[in-house]
């Protein structure tokens, strides 16, 4: 064979591979809707008011890049009302039925066994397409609403002789504050007492004298604190102790109120050697002695409900009891952490010491009593 017969047989044969990639990407191409996104949604208009929890989608329309493969599916939610009024074209639609209670705080969907998402977010009409306004708030919310269950255990509780705490009024005090953090953008979750009393009975354990929410260093906003002090808050500011950097507490009441008192915690990443292999919340006493209660990694975050309002919690609450008495999604194995093998029997409030009763609390130094007038700070409301 000549050479340059040589030559053209590789010319005809790169321009064959030209053709069929052009030919590959334009098919490609044509799978993915191009036109803006509300243009998109009112081509697919269902016939009936849905709920658009599509994340994938959601996250596109963050920038309204709304090239979408017409071979997925298009998750929405349909209310149950409607699910016999229409006929939904199930090829294009992912449907997912759900409800909104009267007397609750949360929306449930029929997914993944259960899911619950606050009822606090807004929505824009696009046709029968309700689009929640804050995006990253809803998105924040579905990542956190797979439903965990509470044991309901009973409690030998006859020698009683006062109770600090109403479960339907404590809770809904406290699904305020969680609603105040949540419109600072952060995402709070039981802790403490507060969880076990959730998993181990399903209310509040009536002899604590306060609650327990925690939130994420990375989450958690400073200019929080300065909101209440200036008055801009539905509570009061009674406490504020330890460092922004690794311990920081907040203790707030609601006004108008004397109880509860609700400790917020801000949770950080404990680390050694460079890797994260725990969580820790931390304690100051009156004097200056630090303390640091450690938890299990945990894993990614489900969804309670007490008396009607939805809280969130680890997917592995028994972890965190276990550990000491806490919960998330396996709500047992975070109870065992923080309260050990026998958190599901009462322990007495006026029993329990703060500092030394937890399976994972220890000392980690001591504040100086120059320090102490920075970061053991108490407010006269």
């Amino acid at each position: 064979m000549s050479r340059r017969s040589v030559r053209n047989l590789i010319f005809g044969i790169i321009l064959q591979v030209v053709i069929l990639v052009l030919i590959y990407n334009n098919s490609k191409t044509s799978r993915y809707s191009t036109i803006s996104c509300d243009d998109l949604l009112n081509e697919w208009n269902p016939e009936v008011l849905v709920l658009l929890i599509d994340l994938n989608f959601l996250e596109n329309l963050k920038t309204d890049d709304c090239r979408w493969d017409e071979t997925k599916k298009f998750k929405i939610g349909v209310h149950v009302k409607d699910k016999d009024r229409s006929i939904i074209d199930t090829n294009r639609f992912n449907v997912v039925l759900y409800d909104s209670p009267d007397n609750k705080d949360f929306l449930e969907f029929n997914e993944d066994g259960k899911r619950i998402v606050p009822k606090r977010f807004e929505t824009r009409r696009i046709g029968n397409f309700e689009v929640p306004t804050n995006i990253q708030r809803f998105v924040e919310f579905y990542k956190r609403s797979k439903f965990v269950e509470c044991l309901g255990l009973e409690m030998d509780r006859k020698r009683l002789k006062r109770a600090y705490q109403n479960g339907p009024y404590s809770s809904g005090i406290l699904s305020r504050f969680r609603d105040e953090l949540i419109d600072m953008g952060m995402y709070p979750y039981l802790n403490g007492g507060t969880v076990l009393g959730w998993y181990r009975e399903c209310t509040v354990i009536p002899h604590t004298r306060d609650m327990d929410l925690a939130v994420f260093k990375e989450n958690f906003k400073p200019e929080y604190a300065e909101k209440v002090l200036n008055g801009d808050s539905d509570f009061g500011l009674r406490r504020k102790f330890g460092m922004l950097e690794d311990s920081l507490e907040l203790t707030v009441f609601m006004k108008g109120t004397r109880r509860p008192l609700i400790d917020l915690f801000v949770m950080y990443d404990g680390m050694e050697n460079g890797s994260l292999t725990h969580h820790y919340v931390s304690g100051l006493n009156r004097d200056g002695t630090k303390y640091r209660y450690t938890y299990p990694i945990y894993d990614p975050w489900c969804a309670a409900v007490l008396h009607d309002h939805i809280f969130w919690v680890s997917c592995s609450p028994m972890k965190q009891v276990k550990h000491i008495f806490w919960v998330p999604c396996d709500a047992k194995e975070q109870l065992k952490h923080e309260y050990g093998p026998l958190w599901y029997r009462d322990h007495p409030t006026d029993k329990y010491k703060w500092n030394k009763s937890g399976k994972n609390v220890k000392k980690v130094g001591k504040f100086s009593k120059e320090e102490m007038k920075k970061y053991y700070l108490k407010y006269k409301n």
